[in-house]
C-alpha cells in the first residue's frame, strides 16, 4: 500500500443545519446540491483549501425526513514530485471526495438520533465525466439498455 499523493492535513465543519420535518415522509429520498469551491495557498502551489457544500433537499412536490446543509472545508497538501499540470484534477476530486465522506458520516451521526430513520448519503463521483472509464457493452455485469453511447 503506498500513501495518496494528496495528503488532508486538517477539516472542519464551517455550517451544520440539519432540519428534522415532522411533517415528512421518511420514505422519501433527498435531492442532494454540491458545490465545490478550490484555491490555491499564496505562495505554495502544493497547498490547496477545498470547500463542500452540500444541500440535502426535498425533491418537488415531496417532503423528505430530513433537510438541510453542511459545509466542510479542507486543507490539503500535494506530495513533491506530483506533476504540476495534474494537482488540480488530483484535488478537485479526490479532495471533494474526502470531504464528502466526512459529511456522509456527521449526517448520519446526526440523523441517527432523529424521529425518521438515518440518512446514509449515496456514493458519488467528483470525477469529471471526460476522465472517467466508460463501461464496455460486453460486460456481464451491465444490463445493454444501461450503457449510454
Amino acid at each position: 500500500m503506498n500513501p495518496s499523493p494528496l495528503q488532508l492535513e486538517r477539516h472542519f465543519f464551517t455550517k451544520v443545519q440539519l432540519d428534522a420535518n415532522l411533517a415528512g415522509n421518511p420514505g422519501t429520498a433527498n435531492e442532494l446540491n454540491c458545490a465545490v469551491e478550490l484555491a490555491v495557498a499564496e505562495g505554495d502551489p502544493k497547498r490547496f483549501q477545498v470547500i463542500l457544500r452540500l444541500k440535502l433537499l426535498s425533491p418537488a412536490g415531496r417532503q423528505a425526513g430530513y433537510t438541510g446543509e453542511i459545509h466542510a472545508v479542507g486543507l490539503f497538501r500535494v506530495a513533491d514530485g506530483w506533476p504540476e499540470e495534474k494537482r488540480l484534477p488530483l484535488v478537485e476530486a479526490n479532495g471533494a471526495a474526502l470531504l464528502y465522506g466526512a459529511i456522509r458520516e456527521m449526517l448520519l451521526t446526526l440523523t441517527t438520533r432523529g424521529p425518521w430513520p438515518p440518512v446514509l448519503l449515496t456514493s458519488v463521483t467528483f470525477v469529471p465525466p471526460k476522465s472517467m472509464p466508460q463501461p464496455e457493452a460486453e460486460s456481464p455485469l451491465l444490463s445493454p439498455d444501461l450503457i449510454k453511447k
